[in-house]
């Protein structure tokens, strides 16, 4: 007999496949063959794997109960909404691209021309109108991890970031691209896909910010991400992430990397606001000296519920990965990092360092740290670890001596805690929004 538990889970995967039924005939890119097999692939793969349980190793500490009882729809349309236009902030670079509510806004967007071939659009623009372009770069099955939500998001995509880099190719100003979510979207499913393309000797930095707009920060919707990132010899990417959804908003983003000869990539993670963030990063480094770093912070409060699961498979001699990571916890909240690196035989001469610090501001709060290694080759040099604390009460007591306020003795203890993390992510003060970083250090 089926427990209500796996009642919820085959109802959750029922409810996605009716929803698909629904809206099939609209989605974009009905006209070709090639992609409606890829959607029609994924549904069936998710449909037949459904959404993980706590049995999953990668998975025991993530609930996705809330997830699964509430009946996202995907709408096929968005309003302007002028409330977007007055809060924008100024344009850190040349490049903007604005999506409300999961749909692209060409009004708020700021996309000069490029030379070289090289393109900045949007995914929905480069189906209907250069599917030949896209086809000839976009190699999904080669580059995205296999899971239940990337299936989810393949089969229901709609939107998100094509960015194509020519040879040679090389940006002086990132490429911001800010998803927002505004009063509308009350249990809306969103799932936005974003293609990056790096060809030789490119070179640009991406931000992506996921950023709420409801009143009083209150709606109930489901962003699924998925990012794919392609690397080419010699090219280099920074991409930062930033996620401050709504405070009932459900946040599973994948972000799957290929890294060749030489590369260099880096990723800098902030997670900060919602009700549950999973952020599943898989990179690759399939040629010799390809290089990743993996830099993240992230805080959670309340109820939240923050994890991070990382893989890092060194596939050839000569590769390097640094992985760094830090967390905050207070009140009833819970985090969990699991992080793998994988060394594979043929992998000689590899270089992997791995790190999760977590600092708990609440007897109630909780944290499940596991960093892995799995080795099959020798002459490698890696390291690992992983710590569990809280403030240091002697430290608070050295700083009350000295006149300061438990609060900002606290506030004190907090900043040294992540400034070296900070201090790590070259556009952080660009990517971070202040008032929730002040926020941080106030409700201690």
């Amino acid at each position: 007999m089926l427990t209500n538990k796996k009642n919820v889970d085959l109802n959750a995967v029922a409810h996605y496949c009716q929803e698909y039924q629904r809206v099939e005939k609209k989605l974009i890119g009905q006209r070709q063959k090639k992609l409606n097999r890829l959607r029609l692939d994924a549904l069936e793969q998710f449909s037949a794997h459904g959404f993980p349980s706590k049995k999953h190793a990668d998975w025991k500490y993530t609930s996705l109960t809330a997830l699964c009882q509430t009946p996202y729809s995907l709408s096929m349309s968005t309003s302007d909404n002028d409330m977007v236009t007055t809060l924008l902030g100024p344009l850190n670079g040349d490049y903007r691209l604005v999506f409300v509510n999961g749909f692209f806004a060409a009004h708020l967007s700021t996309i000069p021309m490029l030379t070289d071939n090289s393109i900045i659009s949007n995914l929905c623009t480069m189906l209907n109108q250069y599917p030949e372009q896209l086809n000839a770069t976009w190699k999904p099955k080669e580059t995205v991890a296999e899971n239940c939500f990337t299936y989810l998001n393949t089969a229901f995509m709609q939107d998100g970031v094509y960015i194509y880099l020519a040879a040679n190719t090389r940006l002086c100003s990132p490429i911001e691209i800010l998803f927002i979510n505004t009063d509308e979207i009350s249990q809306r499913f969103i799932p936005l896909r974003n293609i990056i393309i790096a060809e030789e000797n490119s070179q640009a930095t991406i931000i992506e910010k996921y950023i709420d707009m409801t009143r009083e920060n209150n709606a109930n919707y489901f962003t699924n991400t998925v990012t794919e990132c392609h690397l080419a010899a010699n090219s280099h990417i920074e991409h930062y992430k930033a996620i401050t959804e709504s405070k009932q908003a459900q946040h599973v983003g994948n972000l799957c990397v290929t890294q060749q000869q030489q590369s260099q990539f880096s990723a800098y993670s902030l997670a900060l606001s919602g009700a549950l963030i999973r952020s599943d990063v898989t990179v690759k480094l399939l040629a010799s000296d390809a290089h990743c770093q993996l830099k993240g912070l992230y805080y959670a409060v309340g109820q939240q519920q923050v994890d991070h699961t990382t893989q890092i498979d060194h596939a050839s001699p000569h590769t390097r990965s640094e992985e760094f990571y830090k967390g905050i916890i207070d009140d009833r909240a819970r985090a969990a990092f699991n992080g793998k690196v994988i060394v594979r035989e043929q992998a000689i001469k590899s270089k992997a360092q791995q790190l999760n610090k977590n600092l708990l501001l609440s007897p109630f709060a909780e944290v499940n740290s596991k960093p892995q290694l799995e080795i099959f080759a020798d002459d490698i040099q890696c390291t690992h670890g992983a710590s569990v604390g809280q403030l240091d009460k002697d430290a608070l007591f050295y700083l009350r001596t000295r006149g300061l306020s438990i609060s900002a003795a606290t506030e004190l203890l907090v900043k040294a805690f992540i400034q070296d993390i900070i201090e790590q992510m070259p556009l952080f003060n660009a990517v971070a929004p202040p008032r929730l970083i002040k926020k941080t250090y106030e409700s201690i």
